[in-house]
């Protein structure tokens, strides 16, 4: 029926959004395993490792070889994912890879520094210097990510249909303005999507 896909800064609870959409809908959500199933096809298992670690804490540096294979896989992945339907797919630059398709829509969650910092304390119970140290290193590995695969600027509001702010927005009405935005973007009534 179409797909989803979320870009998300750190702490600003886009994968938990993610779940509650995909939930909502009945559909899947693919996020963490999208890397190692792209790694294992395309036969560089470390560079799993390497994107997992994006704070860079294992200091592992794939070839350019061993990355230009990943992100095809990557790519062949999301396509696929996208082709079958009924999917949300949060991060891995899918917003660019999907870019054009008209049953595909692209949403980006944000919250303030000061949100994030705290919801990174309650889930990880760590210090607030140890949470920002985390985000911005975050930041920055996704900047990186986007800008490297897909020469892209992640904080580019063209490459999304929607914005939320989660810092001003419970996740019920977050996930309401994602269903709705996706019903009006592909033009389904308003009861054809699973909404339990």
């Amino acid at each position: 029926m179409g797909a989803i896909t979320i870009s998300r800064q750190m702490g600003s609870r886009g994968d938990e959004l993610a779940l509650q959409v995909a939930q909502r809908l009945g559909w899947r959500r693919v996020c963490r395993d999208l890397i190692n199933q792209a790694a294992l096809a395309a036969g560089v298992p470390q560079v799993a490792l390497a994107e997992i670690d994006e704070l860079g804490f294992l200091g592992l540096r794939p070839s350019t070889k061993e990355w230009q294979a990943y992100q095809s896989q990557v790519k062949r992945i999301i396509r696929d994912l996208a082709d079958q339907g009924d999917v949300v797919i949060v991060g891995r630059g899918s917003q660019m890879v999907l870019r054009g398709r008209p049953d595909v829509l692209h949403v980006r969650v944000v919250a303030p520094f000061e949100a994030r910092v705290a919801q990174l304390q309650e889930e990880r119970q760590v210090s607030a210097e140890s949470a920002c140290a985390c985000l911005e290193a975050s930041d920055k590995a996704r900047t990186r990510y986007l800008r490297r695969s897909h020469a892209a600027r992640l904080n580019d509001p063209t490459l999304y249909h929607l914005t939320l702010n989660t810092g001003f927005l419970s996740l019920s009405q977050a996930v309401d303005l994602i269903i709705q935005a996706f019903q009006a973007w592909v033009g389904l009534p308003s009861d054809a999507l699973k909404s339990t």
